[in-house]
């Protein structure tokens, strides 16, 4: 028996919604994350539910191929810069490297203007193909950032492995964030090591104003969250 996960994948019954990235200090908008959402359930439903059946790859290539399709297909020129998420094993499965030649052949003017997140919930047992494929991710000219700081298995490992272009800190940074001191002692530690690295910090779940002020005190660059902007349906 079919799972819903495998009706779901072949008819492609998802679509996408976008959540802006913003400067800290006068926020203004600087790129748009792009969600993938169905009827079938929240996204945890649907990923993991992928993973059971052994179709993460196929789901997370063809929602990729989807979301640009949508994106590009009124725009002369894009302006925005696009966050998109991928998992781990996504990027080290055998034909990843031949899916993302293709991505970067069938939207070329995409170039410079896409951030592939890479989710912190997996472990990851090949750092070396990581590096690699990620390499030539970096060479068709995709810029690289870590999901969810903070929350997955061994992100500091990861940050130094591949060097991403930003790093973005799990929500549980930005939760009361105000009043923690140690909160803010371990962001201004990364924002450190993010400068040394030249890398950009994006703080993520950031659904009060004073949280957002304290961020902006601490030098945070940018921000995501609920008080900023919420998900929204992808319009063309």
């Amino acid at each position: 028996m079919d799972s819903v996960i495998d009706t779901l994948i072949e008819e492609e019954n998802f679509h996408h919604y976008a959540q802006g990235l913003f400067h800290t200090t006068d926020q203004t908008k600087v790129g748009i994350e792009l969600l993938l959402r169905s009827n079938l359930g929240n996204p945890d439903f649907i990923f993991g539910e992928a993973k059971r059946v052994n179709r993460l790859y196929e789901l997370e290539t063809k929602s990729i191929i989807k979301l640009l399709t949508t994106y590009t297909s009124k725009k002369s020129k894009i302006v925005d810069h696009l966050f998109i998420n991928l998992y781990p094993s996504t990027i080290l499965h055998p034909n990843f490297p031949d899916f993302i030649r293709k991505v970067s052949n069938q939207f070329p003017q995409t170039a410079n203007r896409i951030t592939f997140e890479v989710i912190e919930s997996e472990k990851v047992d090949n750092i070396p193909l990581l590096k690699e494929n990620i390499q030539l991710m970096k060479s068709l000219n995709y810029w690289i950032a870590i999901d969810d700081v903070g929350k997955g298995w061994s992100s500091l490992n990861i940050i130094i492995e591949i060097e991403p272009h930003y790093i973005k800190l799990d929500h549980y940074f930005s939760i009361n964030l105000s009043k923690s001191a140690l909160k803010q002692k371990m962001i201004e530690s990364l924002l450190d090591y993010a400068q040394f690295s030249n890398a950009k910090v994006v703080l993520e779940g950031v659904e009060q104003e004073n949280d957002l002020s304290i961020a902006k005190e601490l030098g945070i660059p940018l921000c995501q969250g609920y008080f900023l902007e919420k998900p929204q349906p992808l319009s063309l």
